[in-house]
């Protein structure tokens, strides 16, 4: 793979090491990706999907704007996503009694035992991951990725370009 040779990734010509931080998480987040998909192809579903299925479920019927605020999807691909699950019947919307021009979006049964499946091979393949890894590996990365996300949420607001600091 070219992303594995050493010419393709970024070496000390970059001037940051945060930038080759990105560089290397983003690398990690394509091959657990792509582990994760081919685990789950078993049972005919995507990563996506899965993650929707989860929040579905967490969310107790929620309207398509309060999945997409959780799910951090576009509406345009969740909208793909839900299309898909409503399609081997594991989802449907209706409308809410309330204002039926609000559309909620509901797990059926067969959508919870497709869930309760996944949920079987994500189990798996995370104990495959924690074997690859090592178990103190494995929750060191989680940690530390739990970490850094919650510190860049602490300061969303804040104007990154003005700390930067130029060269002289």
């Amino acid at each position: 793979m070219a992303e594995d040779s050493p010419s393709a990734r970024p070496g000390p010509e970059f001037a940051a090491p945060l930038a080759e931080l990105v560089w290397t998480l983003s690398n990690l987040e394509r091959r657990l990706a792509l582990g994760l998909t081919v685990a789950l192809s078993e049972e005919s579903a995507t990563p996506d999907q899965w993650r929707i299925l989860e929040t579905l479920e967490r969310l107790d019927s929620p309207t398509m704007g309060e999945l997409a605020e959780a799910s951090g999807m576009a509406n345009a691909s969740l909208s793909r996503i839900v299309d898909a699950l409503e399609d081997t019947a594991c989802a449907f919307r209706l409308p809410t009694v309330a204002d039926r021009r609000r559309i909620t979006v509901h797990v059926s049964d067969r959508g919870r035992h497709k869930l309760a499946r996944i949920r079987q091979i994500v189990v798996a393949w995370e104990q495959t991951l924690q074997q690859r890894l090592g178990p103190d590996a494995a929750t060191d990365l989680l940690e530390a990725a739990d970490f850094a996300a919650r510190a860049l949420d602490a300061g969303a607001n804040l104007d990154l370009q003005s700390q930067h600091v130029r060269p002289r």
